[in-house]
């Protein structure tokens, strides 16, 4: 498995003097997206194998040279009583009714999403 990751050198090499067309701008971070994609299904891969090997040193802190990986807890849930999710319930509401009244106070920035249209061979 190799944890590699091959920028494209156009994304590289790019300066202010050498100001590269969109598309290959484009085609670049579409390259990058692909190599994030296929590191994100290697961890998943890797990640029971990883957690039964911290669970076999039997500690919470773990030091290496080049991390160190701490146990921690997910965050608790609890099962609330009918009056707590009839109070969540129009709370809720209530911030529908303020939003639809009400323009933003931040956030609504402009962004640009990818949708990797190939898939990667599992």
């Amino acid at each position: 498995m190799s944890t590699s990751l091959q920028p494209t050198q156009q994304a590289l090499l790019a300066t202010q003097s050498d100001v590269l067309h969109p598309n290959e701008i484009i085609e670049a971070m579409i390259d990058l997206r692909l190599q994030l994609s296929e590191l994100e299904r290697q961890v998943q891969a890797l990640q029971p194998a990883f957690y039964a090997a911290c669970l076999t040193l039997n500690t919470d802190k773990i030091a290496l040279e080049r991390a160190t990986i701490t146990r921690s807890l997910t965050p608790s849930q609890w099962a609330y009583s009918e009056a707590v999710l009839e109070q969540e319930a129009l709370f809720k509401q209530l911030k529908q009714q303020f939003q639809q009244s009400h323009e933003p106070s931040g956030g609504r920035e402009v962004i640009w999403k990818i949708k990797l249209l190939l898939t990667l061979a599992a």
